[in-house]
């Protein structure tokens, strides 16, 4: 555990996006594979799986370093809330990135608006997932923060 935590410390920003972006990935897998599996080609995979992947990765990326620093977010609790919101965000940063690639990918005689269209996914988003969406980052929030403050609990238990 002491290898691991000092990897986090190390990394913090790619430590989060491999965080982040792995449960993003594995939410969207399990919440998609009934359908996605059966789909032909490259680019449902990459519609369903890639791009939640990929924007929980960003907002990761973006927003989680201080979940690695145990100098700035003292309690779990903190971990937690700040995991929701990067968790939030990235449902935030999906809608816009989701409705891109599918207008872009779409036949030529489908034509979509891609504002409304992101418009339409964050509203579905916040009804139908943004509670898993939260719970999965509240949860990768506290387990990165208690793995980064390993090596500082292990400290203190040393002096006492």
């Amino acid at each position: 555990m002491h290898r691991v935590a000092l990897f986090l410390i190390r990394w913090p920003r790619v430590s989060a996006a491999c965080g982040f972006g792995a449960a993003g990935t594995a939410l969207a897998t399990l919440w998609w594979s009934p359908v996605i599996f059966q789909a032909r080609g490259v680019l449902p995979f990459a519609l369903f799986i890639g791009t939640p992947g990929v924007s929980a990765a960003l907002a990761g990326w973006t927003l989680g370093k201080p979940l690695l620093d145990p100098g700035r977010i003292y309690t779990p609790k903190n971990a937690a809330l700040r995991g929701t919101i990067i968790g939030s965000f990235g449902l935030l940063l999906f809608a816009p990135l989701f409705a891109t690639l599918y207008v872009w990918t779409e036949p030529a005689n489908e034509h979509a608006n891609i504002i409304g269209l992101a418009v339409v996914l964050l509203i579905g988003g916040a009804v139908a997932v943004w509670w898993q969406v939260a719970l999965i980052g509240a949860a990768v929030g506290w387990a990165l923060h208690r793995l980064a403050s390993y090596d500082l609990r292990r400290r203190n238990r040393a002096r006492i």
